[in-house]
């Protein structure tokens, strides 16, 4: 803000400037109060804040033809509170060093306009000892002077000020500023001096004296001052005082902005508390300061009036006369203000010509910013290297961000200062860059929890809509995690390599039907339902009725009575026949022309009806919701051969079985028993089999300890059956019960029965007899394959496949296939139910768990074998 009380403004003009630093105390928290008391005018605003930016005020007193400018900065306390304030609501202003740094940059500038453009420096001291960083302040405004002088003269020029105004700047000043030098001396209470006149009070005198030799005596042994005065920043009085000191009265109660700043310290609470002082100190204050006031301009004005009639003549360390070729300039109002606004605008503009000037300055404002700088600067490149060194030509998110880490430390252990952050950041950006340019990889996370090692690519139809314009440049390739699997097929007849999966069709379905296609026989299979989406909503509500359910139902037999399609050799196979020999072939396994219904029988509990709309995205179990069915199923079901194929002694004569672990178990069955199965010709639906199965366990295990029935109760019926376990190598056995392999004779003759078998809960998890190399770690076997050999169609009973999974634990649920209801096995045939390699909820694949405790609760449910009566 400007402040012209103008007259005539055609006279010569003295131009006297203040800056520097004012007090914590309320009365003096703004160093413009000497000015004020000075012109007895309140010209200048003490406790006004009209811009958070250094700006200059001046006001012109036309009757002594004196400018008097004030330099408002952040040394002002209340510029200080207020920098303060947008500190703490500004989120921008998070780095204070560099805040700092641009304060007194701008400090610096606005200065250096002051020593061009005033004949007086007024430099203010909030205390009575001298601050030797002025010196340091004097230095960094001299060599900016000196970079910048061509572009102020430049500017100046411009101005056309010869012609108009006679002057002479050929130095980019009016000039050779003299410094004066004020302090304050602060009394409280009781110690305050008393009312005599300060010419007559030694201690001020002394202490004035004492401090113009500290003040010479530094500035001389800085170089600031010499004999060479035309080449100075500033010059001192030789023969006249130029040290006067305030005698300022503190009342006890006068320490409001202290205590503010001390609060935003704290906890940024900031309180200004009013001053209050009895009626006397104020007396005493008032007339200090009445007595203070009259002797600055005493002292002020021998200067003022030097500089309007002489010049500075006498300057210098020695008190020599002025060199001819430095130039003393009064001028106009109107011309200072042409050129004040000139030199500001020029200081305030990105000027190419400054621009070196500039960055010279921000390198000298904070010595140790600049060496923080350099040091940073230097540490970069090192760290960047820490970071490259070793590094293997793909790698993962997580291992860069642990080199990444690992640089930053060693970065940490050179860099200092607060350049640190801004560094820190570009040696994270370079590394970043660096990882994304070539050497990313994938890190898709297959079922198992193995990442893919391709390097960044893309898969056709797992794009994301939003991002695919930003991964177009990537190539197209499949997921591989370099991770292979030894696994048998549908049938267990090809033991074949299998890549990771990534996804869980390919995991469940795609590598199984890939397999399938190199035999030479197909197995034929029960078809589970799946999601086809080809039926209306119409007709998925009309399936509720009886009709639809027996069509339905015929179906179903009709495509189980396929499975029957036995070839008439020895050698487990099947073949595929014409449409018009099926019944033939159906023949062919019973024996004897019978009706395919009864060949394999469905309950009558019908499917929910499933929706045609939605399916579920994983498999189905217990937490699924009702009617939806998943697009392929998980689970096979296939029928290998006939019964006679089967030959005991030898067990199955498959690939990858260890040895004498390939032996189905026998299961003795007696069907003459107070089953309650002959009152349910289709079998019962799935709660009353459960009812049932309990009796039927108790009276085999009664007759087979029993010795007094009669002969006809002890007739049992066998048929094989077995579990079958799978290890990540390829190696492949049955258990006969939890955790225990089968045992065999001598003979080939296996020691052990299914009755335990069928009664347990087997684990779906067991150990391999096969060991990690490297740690010594046991491989984990997944139960894969369920065998049963049917007996022939003579027999009274019907052998039911219900399998139920808990594949991680009691909290996780339990999967079945899509067809819930137990599956009854056509008789005299070799069936093999392949459970799924990975188990998915819809949201993630349930892995196995890495603590053994819980290995042990992840359980195929009872009941996975059982039997019921024929109708």
């Amino acid at each position: 803000m400007m402040v012209d009380n103008s007259g005539t403004k055609i006279s010569q003009l003295c131009v006297v400037a203040l800056i520097g630093k004012s007090t914590l105390f309320e009365q003096q928290c703004n160093k413009s109060w000497k000015f004020n008391q000075l012109i007895q005018t309140p010209a200048f605003k003490e406790h006004v804040i009209t811009n958070t930016e250094d700006d200059f005020e001046h006001y012109y007193d036309h009757i002594n033809n004196t400018i008097y400018v004030h330099l408002r900065s952040f040394h002002d306390t209340y510029q200080l509170l207020n920098l303060i304030d947008n500190i703490h609501e500004d989120t921008s202003m998070q780095n204070f060093a560099q805040l700092w740094e641009n304060k007194q940059a701008n400090f610096i500038k606005k200065c250096l306009i002051c020593f061009l453009l005033s004949h007086i420096i007024v430099i203010s001291h909030s205390s009575h000892t001298f601050d030797l960083n002025y010196l340091r302040f004097f230095r960094i405004i001299e060599l900016l002077r000196h970079k910048s002088k061509p572009a102020v003269l430049e500017a100046i020029r411009s101005l056309n000020l010869l012609k108009d105004a006679d002057i002479f700047l050929n130095d980019g000043r009016l000039c050779v500023p003299r410094a004066l030098f004020i302090f304050e001396n602060h009394h409280k209470g009781n110690d305050a001096p008393g009312n005599n006149d300060r010419d007559d009070d030694p201690k001020s005198v002394n202490m004035a004296r004492n401090l113009e030799n500290i003040i010479f005596n530094a500035l001389r042994c800085s170089y600031i001052i010499s004999n060479q005065t035309n080449s100075a920043l500033f010059t001192i009085a030789h023969k006249q005082p130029f040290v006067f000191i305030h005698r300022c009265y503190k009342e006890a109660a006068s320490l409001g902005q202290t205590q503010k700043l001390l609060g935003i310290l704290q906890d940024f609470v900031k309180q200004t508390k009013e001053s209050s002082c009895n009626t006397n100190l104020l007396n005493r204050a008032s007339s200090q300061q009445q007595d203070d006031s009259s002797a600055f301009k005493r002292f002020l004005f021998r200067h003022v009036e030097e500089a309007l009639t002489d010049g500075w003549s006498n300057d210098g360390i020695s008190g020599g006369a002025r060199s001819e070729s430095s130039s003393f300039e009064l001028c106009t109002y109107t011309t200072w203000t042409r050129l004040f606004n000139s030199l500001r605008d020029l200081f305030e503009s990105s000027n190419k010509a400054l621009r070196q000037a500039f960055n010279m300055l921000r390198a000298n404002v904070d010595p140790d910013g600049k060496l923080s700088e350099t040091r940073c600067k230097k540490c970069l490149p090192m760290a960047i290297k820490y970071y490259e060194d070793g590094l293997p030509s793909r790698y993962t998110r997580h291992f860069h961000e642990q080199r990444l880490q690992a640089a930053t430390e060693f970065f940490a252990t050179y860099a200092r200062g607060s350049s640190y952050k801004r560094y820190v950041q570009q040696l994270i950006d370079q590394c970043t860059r660096l990882w994304q340019d070539g050497r990313q990889l994938c890190e898709a996370i297959s079922l198992t929890r193995n990442p893919c090692k391709n390097e960044l690519h893309r898969v056709l139809g797992e794009e994301d809509l939003s991002e695919s314009a930003n991964l177009a440049h990537l190539p197209v390739r499949a997921h591989n995690s370099k991770v292979q699997f030894m696994a048998a097929s549908n049938c267990g007849q090809i033991l074949q390599e299998r890549e990771d999966p990534f996804s869980l069709k390919e995991a469940n379905y795609e590598f199984y039907q890939d397999v399938n296609k190199m035999l030479s026989v197909k197995p034929i299979y029960f078809e589970f339902p799946i999601f086809r989406g080809t039926t209306t909503a119409t007709e998925a509500i009309r399936a509720g009725s009886k009709q639809k359910t027996e069509e339905k139902n015929a179906n179903l037999v009709n495509d189980l009575s396929g499975a029957s399609e036995l070839s008439q050799s020895k050698s487990v196979a099947l073949y595929s026949p014409a449409p018009n020999e099926e019944q033939q072939a159906l023949d062919n396994i019973t024996g004897e022309k019978t009706d395919a219904t009864q060949l394999v029988t469905c309950t009558d509990d019908v499917q929910p009806i499933p929706s045609t709309t939605e399916y579920l995205d994983g498999m189905t179990h217990s937490d699924s919701p009702p009617g939806l069915l998943p697009r392929f199923s998980s689970w096979s079901l296939c029928c290998i051969g006939r019964a006679s194929d089967y030959v005991s002694t030898k067990g199955l004569q498959q690939p990858g079985f260890l040895t004498n672990l390939n032996h189905l178990i026998p299961w003795d069955i007696n069907p003459h028993n107070n089953q309650a199965s002959t009152n349910n010709p289709g079998g019962g639906g799935a709660a009353q089999y459960h009812q049932q199965r309990p009796t039927a366990t108790r009276s085999y295990k009664h007759n087979r300890r029993g010795g007094q029935s009669s002969s006809i109760w002890d007739v049992t019926i066998r048929a094989y059956i077995g579990c079958e376990y799978e290890c990540p190598r390829g190696h492949r056995f049955l258990c006969s019960s939890p955790n225990h392999v089968i045992r065999v004779g001598p003979t080939g003759v296996p020691k052990d029965d299914g009755a335990k078998l069928v009664r347990s809960d087997m684990p779906l998890y067991t150990p391999c007899s096969c060991r990690v190399m490297s740690t010594g770690a046991r491989v984990w076997a997944q139960l894969m394959r369920a065998y049963v050999v049917t007996p022939s169609t003579s027999t009274p009973i019907q052998c039911v496949l219900h399998p139920q999974v808990i594949p991680a634990g009691p909290n996780s649920p339990t999967f079945f296939p899509s067809y819930t209801q137990p599956i009854h096995l056509t008789e005299d045939s070799i069936w093999v139910l392949r459970f799924p390699f990975i188990y998915h909820d819809g949201e993630r694949a349930l892995s196995r768990p890495q603590n053994e405790e819980d290995i042990s609760q992840c359980l195929v449910l009872r009941d996975l074998f059982s039997w019921t009566n024929k109708s």
